[in-house]
């Protein structure tokens, strides 16, 4: 057993408590949900192995929040790449879990906000050719779930962006050779574009030639 020595309230909902000369700083939100009630904690009351264990995370989760939030004012962030960064610096996975659970329930780390972000960045930097299977592709790459990432992709990627995209694919393919229509068709798909929008696209240019 371990007796608590103090515990002094600070700011943002958190409370340092000194157990047998260490110090650990705990969101109260951390020490709920980690079983520990911060009204119930006082000066003189003893800790089990248990009770030592549940504040250790509850500390960790802290220090996980503030470092994801850290990365955060930076740069808009992923939930799987953060928590891989946090986990590299020695966080545990709970911790980092909890402390990644409660920004997301604040709004402050969102895999849609970053899915929609990233797209602006690469569309904005001269990739207004790239495909749609290749703008999937790099939100998947970066932990972005499939449904999250098409949401993203059918806001920001839209008729126009996607007609742009489709000319330049069709450009690109023609300088590898004379594909027939049927191949061109093939490839394209394969792209990401849909037979619908290629036979559109198609059935627009040869009505202007």
């Amino acid at each position: 057993m371990r007796r608590i020595e103090s515990v002094e309230a600070r700011a943002s909902g958190t409370v340092k408590i000194t157990v047998g000369g260490s110090s650990f700083l705990a969101r109260t939100l951390f020490l709920s949900e980690c079983g520990l009630d911060s009204g119930d904690l006082s000066p003189g009351m003893e800790l089990d192995e248990e009770g030592m264990a549940s504040l250790s995370l509850a500390s960790d989760a802290t220090e996980a929040e503030r470092q994801a939030a850290s990365l955060i004012a930076r740069a808009e962030q992923t939930r799987y790449l953060l928590g891989a960064k946090l986990e590299k610096k020695g966080l545990s996975p709970r911790a980092v879990r909890l402390a990644l659970d409660h920004l997301e329930a604040e709004g402050l780390l969102s895999d849609r906000r970053f899915a929609e972000a990233w797209l602006r960045s690469r569309l904005g930097q001269g990739g207004g050719g790239q495909s749609p299977f290749k703008l999937l592709s790099g939100l998947r790459s970066r932990g972005i779930a499939e449904d999250i990432a098409k949401a993203a992709l059918r806001s920001i990627f839209g008729p126009e962006e996607r007609r742009a995209a489709l000319a330049k694919a069709i450009a690109r393919e023609g300088r590898k050779g004379e594909p027939d229509r049927g191949e061109l068709r093939s490839r394209l798909r394969k792209l990401g574009f849909s037979a619908e929008e290629i036979r559109v696209y198609f059935e627009e240019s040869a009505s202007k030639d």
